[in-house]
């Protein structure tokens, strides 16, 4: 994995519930009244799994095109949609790219200027991802769409969560190490995994939803700044 495709990963906006400073605060819907909160349009045929609202405090990186926390540092509140679908991940980021290509009424493609070689190498791990914005009531919300081959995803990945409680319980000055160790296995260091603003600590994030489900995922983050 390039510098440049992991430089781009850790800018990229998500939420994760067990970043480092404290997860977003977040409230699930029961599961007999699930309802999307928003209006962005899933893949057809999509079936809901979770739909949450949370709060995070962020310090964005506000060079990066692919984030939903776009407005740089602060706390921004919104809501995460996970659903899952049959068809194939290819089939998804197909939908994903026409989507880019033509958004939703009311919202306006965000088109970074980067390599097209740190997308396909995101791809070929089976995640692919795209940002959007929209207005509403005076407020800018930045919208951050993510699919995802569940099994491949934690084929590449999955083994780093299980150095996150060892990674949390350790004072900062001595993170380094496992760090290091981190990002000769697995491409990124543990910090990178789990910046709130990171779409590959988004999709981890969203495996214990979709573990147990042959079927691929879409998650959308919806935010605004307050």
């Amino acid at each position: 994995m390039t510098k440049a495709f992991i430089a781009a990963l850790c800018l990229a906006a998500g939420v994760l519930a067990a970043c480092s400073g404290g997860g977003p605060a977040s409230q699930s819907n029961a599961r007999a009244t699930l309802r999307n909160p928003l209006d962005f349009p899933l893949y057809p045929g999509a079936s809901l799994i979770s739909a949450k609202s949370f709060t995070q405090v962020v310090h964005a990186d506000t060079s990066s095109g692919y984030s939903a926390f776009s407005q740089g540092d602060g706390t921004y509140t919104g809501h995460e949609v996970i659903a899952s679908s049959p068809a194939a991940f290819g089939a998804l980021s197909a939908w994903l790219d026409r989507l880019n290509d033509a958004p939703p009424s009311g919202y306006t493609a965000e088109e970074p200027q980067n390599n097209p070689y740190e997308q396909s190498q995101a791809q070929r791990y089976g995640l692919d991802y795209a940002t959007f914005i929209r207005k509403a009531g005076g407020h800018t919300h930045g919208v951050l769409v993510i699919v995802m081959d569940p099994r491949r995803v934690n084929q590449r990945f999955g083994a780093i969560l299980g150095m996150f409680d060892k990674y949390k319980a350790m004072p900062a000055f001595l993170r380094g190490p496992l760090d290091n160790a981190a990002k000769e296995r697995f491409g990124m260091t543990i910090t990178q995994a789990t910046q709130p603003d990171s779409p590959i600590g988004a999709a981890l994030a969203a495996l214990g939803d979709l573990e147990h489900k042959n079927a691929r995922g879409i998650v959308v983050l919806d935010a605004q700044k307050q």
